[in-house]
């Protein structure tokens, strides 16, 4: 894997962490749009956020989609 593929969305992720507690009080499981370390906005489904992020940014720029969730899932895969 190549070191820019390692980094992408680094920032949107360090910028969820941080901002993680102050949104679970008013956003909780809400989808978060973050691009660079910008929030679009917060939506019901990840339908919404994502026609959001693409109407912004576009299908050639990075932008993240999270839910805002107390406790990350853990998936399994077998």
């Amino acid at each position: 894997m190549a070191a820019e593929e390692q980094t992408r969305l680094a920032a949107e992720l360090d910028f969820y962490a941080a901002h993680k507690a102050d949104w679970l009080e008013e956003h909780s499981e809400k989808y978060v749009v973050v691009q660079d370390r910008n929030v679009l906005g917060f939506y019901p489904s990840f339908e919404d956020a994502f026609r959001a992020g693409v109407g912004a940014f576009g299908i050639t720029r990075d932008f993240l989609v999270k839910q805002v969730l107390e406790q990350e899932p853990v998936y399994f895969v077998y």
